[in-house]
């Protein structure tokens, strides 16, 4: 349920466009900066309810088991069936390790979206951080996602 693509150093940039349409309540679908500690922005279909959101504070620890689901940390009401994702990470000397969270509903105008990302860089997880697409299911399965571009840039 996750595809990942290394990111790019100094800086790069990751992009989806991603039609939702046919998600199911419980499915969660979107763009993650993935690693030892991850956050995401995304699509969550609840109680007929679909919400973008970006959650944070996601953990595992060395055995690659779970120790935190995260936290919710935005959350708005979407409709349409169709947005583009985008997370800019920055893996520069001095810049803080920042990844920061967009999108956009019709591909051209990005709106920022939810707290940036601390990415840490501690040596037991030395293979850095990954852009990952993801869609999964909490309650059942059937829903599904198209994901019908990835467009990673550097400046």
């Amino acid at each position: 349920n996750t595809l990942t693509h290394r990111i790019l150093g100094p800086s790069s940039t990751a992009t989806i466009q991603l039609d939702y349409s046919a998600m199911r309540d419980g499915d969660r679908a979107g763009l993650a900066m993935l690693r030892d500690s991850s956050a995401w922005i995304g699509i969550r279909r609840d109680n007929g309810q679909t919400r973008l959101v970006a959650t944070n504070n996601l953990t595992m620890n060395s055995s690659w088991q779970t120790t935190s689901t995260g936290t919710e940390a935005a959350s708005t009401p979407i409709s349409g069936g169709r947005i583009w994702l985008r997370v800019n990470a920055d893996i520069r000397p001095g810049t803080g390790r920042q990844a920061k969270f967009s999108y956009s509903t019709d591909g051209v105008n990005f709106t920022s979206f939810g707290p940036a990302f601390t990415m840490g860089n501690a040596w037991q997880f030395f293979m850095g951080y990954r852009f990952a697409i993801f869609n999964y299911a909490t309650q059942s399965l059937g829903g599904a996602v198209t994901v019908n571009r990835f467009d990673l840039t550097t400046p």
